[in-house]
C-alpha cells in the first residue's frame, strides 16, 4: 500500500511538473492545435493501491461537447485485494495467499464527465483533463481454489493445511460458482496526454476511486470483512478519435 501511494505521487508530481513548463512555452509555437473531434474511444489498464500490478481493464467511448467538454461511458473489469492478504511461497517456487476463500472482481459499467483544463500545444505539451465518473458494480465473489494434495478445493483455513498446498488456479476455475454482490462506484481523476494527436490518443490517468457494496464481501474468512473499498491508482490507455 505504502510503495503504491509513493510510486502514484512520484509520477503525477512528474506530470504536473511536465505540464507546467510544457504550458509556459518557452521559445516554442503556443498555438492551440486543432483537435476538433467528436467520437474518442480508448482502451486501458490500471493499477490500483489495493490491488496487483495490473488491477484493472477498461474501454472508455467520449463523444465531445466542444474543445472543453466531452461525456464518456464505458466498462472495467477490476480485481481487489483485502488489505491484510499475504502471499507465501511453496517449496515448488508456487505462491498462495494465506486465509483467502474468495477473489473480489467487480465488473464496473460507468458514465462520466471530462472537463479540458489546459490544451495541447502542437510541437510539445501536455493536455490536462478533469475527470468523474460513477456506475453500479456488479460484484463477484469468485471462490480462491488451491493445488492440495493433487486436489483443487476452495481454500479453508479450518481444513487445508499450508504445508500441502503447492499453489493456485486461476480465477476463472470458480468463475461460475461467483455468488453476486451487487454496490456502486466512484471515481474521480486527472489525465495528462502527452502523446496524443487528433486522430490518437495515449496518456496517463491518476485519481482516487471508492466502491461499496450491499453487503460484506468474505474475502479472507479470518479477517474482518468489509463492504467498502477505497484506494488511489494510476492507468495507461491509448485509442483514436474522428
Amino acid at each position: 500500500m505504502q510503495i503504491s501511494v509513493k510510486v502514484f505521487t512520484v509520477v503525477l508530481l512528474l506530470f504536473i511538473c511536465n505540464t507546467g513548463f510544457s504550458q509556459s512555452g518557452f521559445g516554442f509555437d503556443t498555438r492551440i492545435e486543432d483537435e476538433n473531434y467528436e467520437i474518442e474511444n480508448v482502451f486501458g489498464g490500471s493499477h490500483a493501491s489495493n490491488s496487483g500490478l495490473i488491477s484493472s481493464l477498461f474501454w472508455r467511448h467520449s463523444n465531445s461537447f466542444d474543445k472543453k467538454n466531452l461525456a464518456h461511458y464505458g466498462i472495467e473489469l477490476a480485481n481487489t485485494r483485502h488489505p491484510r492478504e499475504s502471499r507465501q511461497t511453496t517449496i515448488t517456487g508456487s505462491s498462495f495467499v494465506i486465509g483467502k476463500s474468495n477473489y473480489l472482481i467487480s465488473i464496473r459499467p460507468y458514465y462520466g464527465r471530462e472537463k479540458v483544463l489546459f490544451q495541447k500545444s502542437p510541437q510539445q505539451g501536455v493536455r490536462v483533463s478533469a475527470m468523474a465518473s460513477a456506475g453500479p458494480t456488479i460484484g463477484l465473489e469468485t471462490p480462491y481454489y488451491v493445488n492440495y494434495r493433487g486436489r483443487k478445493e476452495q481454500y479453508d483455513p479450518n481444513i487445508h493445511s499450508v504445508n500441502n498446498i503447492n499453489g493456485t488456479s486461476s480465477p476463472l476455475k470458480g468463475l461460475f460458482e461467483s455468488n453476486i454482490v451487487p454496490g456502486l462506484h466512484l471515481k474521480t481523476s486527472m489525465t495528462f496526454e502527452t502523446n496524443s494527436t487528433k486522430n490518437r490518443v495515449f496518456g496517463i490517468q491518476a485519481g482516487f476511486a471508492i466502491e461499496a457494496f450491499t453487503r460484506k464481501i468474505d474475502i479472507l474468512p479470518e479477517a474482518e470483512g468489509k463492504s467498502i473499498y477505497s484506494a488511489a491508482f494510476i492507468a495507461v490507455y491509448f485509442g483514436k478519435r474522428r
